[in-house]
Parts: structure tokens; sequence; C-alpha cells
């Protein structure tokens, strides 16, 4: 799989151009004491975060600057998976020793499928740890392919199409209208067969057929994979996103993460973003493209 983009950016491996359609600079600062977490692959997230002079001057003040100066500055990272976490009631918990100067890092975490949350505080030199500013929680995406086959269908067909368009197949081309009817012709053969299984809302649920394994020969040997591409990235909480003309619904925090089907070819992925005044536009473009060799 190859990544090509035209200019610079700071996700590893894709590289973005951006325009803003005001001539001025977004800040890059807020003046506000925060950090958000975002989750980057299965062993992987990022964080970032803004500690303001006036939140260094109020720890200075409150611990004095002796002791200030002889804290560390820590990243620790809690394990909350299924859990309401108040503080102290984490599964388990690393720290990360920090520059005070730096404002974002990269934690690898040591299981996928795990939800983590980070404080960003400070280690005072009598072993105390003083929480600053807590993360938002992120869960972890899988690692391989998934073993449950028991989910329930419940997609209209009209998001059938939709999903069809976003997963790239046009992009890809002379072969995709191959792709196409494949995909259509088996949509088809579902409603058929869910048709008869009818929920009283009228959307269809069954469990699918389980995929038949290549039977044991001598000498037979076979492998599967694939590939998918997560695109996410953070706003204000009260932007208008979309994601190639689709609008997208942000969190609380306003991250989002979206997952597309990368298949053979080219595309392009515009994100763009609008104030909620309306008045400030940024847009980000990647470039993508996947090559199978087999």
């Amino acid at each position: 799989m190859e990544i090509k983009s035209s200019s610079s950016g700071k996700i590893p491996g894709i590289k973005s151009e951006q325009t803003i359609t005001k001539q001025e600079n977004l800040p890059k600062e807020y003046g506000i004491t925060k950090i958000v977490l975002l989750p980057r692959d299965p062993f992987w997230a990022f964080a970032y975060w803004e500690l303001t002079e006036t939140t260094k001057s109020e720890l200075e003040e409150r611990y004095g600057k002796d002791v200030y100066d002889k804290s560390k500055y820590l990243l620790r990272v809690y394990d909350v998976t299924d859990i309401v976490f108040d503080g102290k009631n984490a599964h388990k918990y690393f720290d990360i020793e920090i520059n005070p100067n730096v404002d974002n890092w990269y934690i690898n975490v040591s299981e996928p499928n795990r939800n983590w949350c980070v404080d960003l505080g400070l280690l005072l030199p009598d072993g105390r740890f003083i929480t600053i500013v807590r993360s938002n929680t992120v869960s972890m995406p899988r690692h391989g392919v998934s073993m449950i086959t028991d989910e329930q269908w419940g997609v209209l067909k009209k998001e059938f199409e939709r999903l069809l368009k976003l997963s790239g197949i046009e992009f890809i081309g002379k072969g995709s209208f191959d792709i196409a009817k494949l995909m259509r012709e088996r949509w088809e053969e579902i409603v058929s067969i869910s048709s008869m299984r009818a929920s009283p809302l009228g959307i269809s649920s069954f469990r699918p057929m389980p995929e038949e394994k290549p039977e044991a020969k001598l000498k037979d040997f076979w492998l599967k994979a694939d590939t998918e591409l997560i695109v996410y990235g953070t706003t204000e909480s009260d932007a208008k996103l979309t994601i190639d003309g689709e609008e997208v619904k942000l969190n609380p925090d306003g991250s989002f993460s979206l997952r597309f089907n990368l298949s053979d070819g080219v595309r392009d992925i515009h994100i763009v973003a609008t104030s909620s005044d309306g008045k400030m536009t940024k847009t980000i473009t990647f470039n993508v493209s996947r090559k199978t060799k087999k």
C-alpha cells in the first residue's frame, strides 16, 4: 500500500494539502488548559494539549517555586475499560515523563480493544502525583479481523448506496463496475432472504452463513488479507465538519474518527471544517493510493 500527497502534514505516512479561506491564521493557542486524546491505530494513541502560563503560575504559587522547579511533568495513562473512572479505580496505569515545553505525544498502549484516558500532571519531589487536566476517554480499535459473526443487519437500501459510494469503488478504475454489480446482486439476495423474516419495523435481522474454509489438502496453502483507512482529527466542538460532502457528527470535545474501506486505486478524501458563525473554513485533503501485489 502506498500513500501519497501533495504537501507536508503531521500525520505519519500521510501528507495533506491545507487551505484557509480567510487570510487570518488560526491561533496556535486558545488560552485554555486542555488535553485531548485520539486513537491512531490498535496500539497507538495521540495526545495533544495546551497548558497556559496562568496554570503554570498557579501551580508554582500553590506548591512553592522550589518544589515546582524540582517536579516532573508526566502523562499518566489509565486503562479504564468497562468502568466509570473516578481517578482511583483504573485497572492499571503507566507514566510517561515529558518535557514541559512539548504539547503533543504519541502513546504506545499495551493492549488493543481497551478504553484509555490520560492525566497531564506534576510528580512532586515527595512522590505525590497532581492532576492538572484529564483527557477524554477513547476506545482503541481491535487488532486483526473480528471473529464476531452474529451482528444484526439493519441497513436500508439508500444507506447501502451511500456506503457503496464512500467505499471508493467509483475511484478504482474499470474493474469497479464488476465489483459494484456483485455487491448489488449480493444486496438483492440479502433483501430477498430477509423479506421472509422481516421484523415489525421492516428492518431485517439474520445471522450470515458461516464462510466455508478451503478443504485441507496436501500442499494447499492460502492467505487472506485486507486493509482499511482510519481518518481522525479534531476541530472546534461547535464547528460543522464534512468529509467528501457528507456531514460528520463531532464528539463533544470536537474530535472525530471514521474508518474507510481502502480499495485498490487512487482517491481523494476532502475534509472541511466551518466555524459556527460561517466566517472561517479550513480544508484538508488526503490523496491516498493503494496497490495490491500478489
